[in-house]
């Protein structure tokens, strides 16, 4: 039990602490109040000795699947701050949509941005998709570094609209093929390509 500091009656707490002896699941409780630290010392010590000492599962400095796409999202999301200034990236829905090891050892990775309205897809997406290349561009660079390995980076942006009490999605898609040549990172936009679901 957390912030026994706030009950003025104690005896209160030895009434709650009663009702948990019986309660299935627990060996022990504790009282502590975080604020104060009084208590914590004992449940630190608790936790340490029914920890059990044993090998790591995995390599202490080893990425997970899972920990790279977290990273991917954040470097791409991160990328779009960097760009976008207004209010418009704390309404945009960012997903990560596909993640593929390819057999050449490098990573597809297609993330989509879904804005609420047409004109936050035009922010976003730049004359002629000059702002989601460059996002893409610098994402992707980054990606590389950290994953060492070459990035496929796909990012597209949709707007959802609601017709008729149907929502409906507008797919609007830019590609972005982006590939490492030797020195220089170039990047050859595709043109756009328009889906409707």
């Amino acid at each position: 039990m957390n912030k026994v500091d706030l009950v003025e009656d104690k005896k209160d707490l030895l009434k709650v602490s009663k009702e948990f002896e019986n309660l299935p699941g627990f060996d022990r409780y504790f009282m502590i109040s975080g604020l104060k630290g009084s208590g914590v010392k004992d449940l630190v010590q608790y936790l340490v000795d029914q920890a059990v000492k044993k090998p790591w599962d995995e390599e202490p400095n080893a990425m997970t699947e899972e920990i790279m796409k977290s990273i991917s999202l954040e470097v791409v999301r991160e990328k779009m701050l960097n760009h976008i200034h207004q209010e418009i990236p704390y309404v945009i829905d960012h997903r990560l949509m596909d993640w593929k090891e390819l057999r050449d050892g490098s990573l597809r990775v297609e993330q989509h941005f879904i804005t609420p309205k047409q004109s936050q897809r035009q922010i976003l997406v730049g004359k002629n998709g000059s702002k989601i290349g460059r996002i893409g561009i610098e994402a992707n660079e980054e990606l590389r570094l950290i994953f060492k390995r070459d990035v496929h980076l796909i990012l597209r942006v949709k707007v959802a609209q609601a017709i008729l009490g149907w929502a409906t999605i507008k797919f609007i898609s830019i590609r972005l093929n982006l590939e490492l040549d030797k020195v220089a990172l170039t990047s050859k936009l595709d043109s756009s390509e328009v889906f409707e679901e």
